[in-house]
């Protein structure tokens, strides 16, 4: 071969690997914006299905690196589909790539919110304290007003009810300053919550009717759900179902237009919840089913806790004890699982109340006491007294046995 002709292929030869380069840099550059896409609409749509002010996101829409958008985009994907363990596993892997302090706040709160909505509250405790730390020191303040939400929800979760609201007033007072209303109803709404717990339903009517009036006002449809089922809640604790009944049902009918399965888990719940109070327990029982199925649908701990509890109390009230008795426990284990002292303390005296009606009453003595130590500890004041009357009645049903035996 001549030395013209080499020089003409190697020109050729060297033309053709500046296209293909051209070509793989093209390639590479329409990949990663498909993926930036597709990582935006999976931003989106996260904040169309969760609208409460908990959800902090400003750090990722101008996430860089495919690699990392490919990670975010599987764990977001996850979430939505209740695969939270997957979820949890692909943040940890985005956070280690993370660039600055919003976009590792960002991701700590999907890593939070992953560990709560798994049950693993303590390692969501860990998370959004973290989430603060760094939240302050960059003075990222929409960041911290969430963050500060979100780890009053895992004190409220974890029977510290105290400590919840003092988290709640901190994120609240930011998101008044900052203006951002959304935080601000969320807020507002968990406060109604924890006056709840307290026993004090008429300080939390105020809350949530506040929050409501704020979700309408922005057009959260999800808010105004919490908060009409949250109301609905005050006014059975009032002692009028009737209107109670008719929150729950205008909250599930929001829940279902905009497609939440959690919040129609919740008021299904709910509403079975009026029935039984009604008298009406085999209706009480379908809606407590309906509830339980979307709430292991879904992987919900929490919710299914609160769920077996009720159809336990169904199941009691039909003369079915032992069946009574082993949702009460199923209740019972997760509770202990996910640390929700509250639902645990429930439990504890559905249980005595149980053993009472079958005339243990030195079982039922022990379970109403295990259950007023943890309502004195999460100061829940109308529990405590309800409580008091299952010992007093366990004591004396004891002494009239211990006379007729003498």
């Amino acid at each position: 071969m001549n030395s013209s002709l080499a020089m003409i292929l190697m020109a050729i030869i060297g033309g053709l690997a500046t296209l293909l380069g051209v070509a793989i840099a093209v390639y590479s550059l329409i990949q990663s914006r498909f993926v930036k896409v597709k990582l935006q609409s999976e931003i989106h749509k996260l904040k169309e299905s969760l609208k409460e002010g908990f959800l902090y996101l400003d750090g990722l829409p101008e996430v860089s690196g495919r690699k990392k958008n490919v990670i975010l985009y599987s764990g977001m994907k996850h979430y939505r589909e209740y695969k939270y363990s997957k979820a949890i596993s692909a943040f940890t892997d985005a956070l280690m790539l993370a660039s600055d302090d919003s976009e590792r706040c960002a991701i700590l709160n999907l890593i939070g919110l992953s560990q709560r909505k798994s049950g693993a509250t303590r390692d969501a405790e860990q998370t959004f304290l973290k989430m603060i730390d760094i939240a302050e020191q960059a003075k990222l303040d929409e960041a911290l007003s969430v963050a500060l939400g979100n780890t009053g929800v895992v004190y409220h979760t974890l029977g510290e009810p105290h400590k919840a609201l003092e988290y709640y007033q901190k994120s609240l007072e930011i998101a008044k300053q900052i203006g951002n209303l959304e935080v601000q109803a969320n807020q507002l709404g968990n406060i109604g919550n924890v006056y709840k717990t307290l026993g004090e339903p008429h300080k939390a009517l105020d809350y949530y009717e506040k929050s409501l009036e704020i979700a309408r006002q922005i057009g959260n449809l999800e808010v105004q759900a919490n908060q009409l089922g949250n109301i609905g809640l005050v006014y059975e604790t009032l002692g009028d179902p009737q209107k109670a009944l008719e929150y729950h049902q205008k909250a599930l009918e929001i829940n279902e237009k905009i497609g939440r399965l959690e919040g129609q888990t919740n008021q299904l719940g709910n509403i079975g919840n009026v029935y039984y109070t009604l008298g009406e327990p085999r209706k009480a029982l379908d809606y407590h089913e309906k509830a339980l199925k979307i709430a292991e649908q879904i992987g919900n701990l929490e919710i299914q806790a609160s769920i077996l509890g009720n159809i336990g109390l169904v199941y009691d009230t039909l003369g079915e004890p032992k069946k009574a008795l082993g949702y009460y426990q199923k209740s019972l284990e997760i509770a202990r699982q996910i640390g929700n002292l509250e639902v645990q303390a429930n439990q504890l005296g559905n249980i005595g109340a149980l053993y009472g009606n079958l005339g243990d009453h030195k079982q039922a003595l022990d379970y109403f006491q295990r259950a007023r130590e943890i309502f004195v500890k999460i100061g829940a004041k109308l529990k405590i007294e309800k409580a008091d009357q299952g010992i007093a009645l366990a004591e004396q049903k004891l002494a009239e046995q211990g006379q007729e035996g003498q």
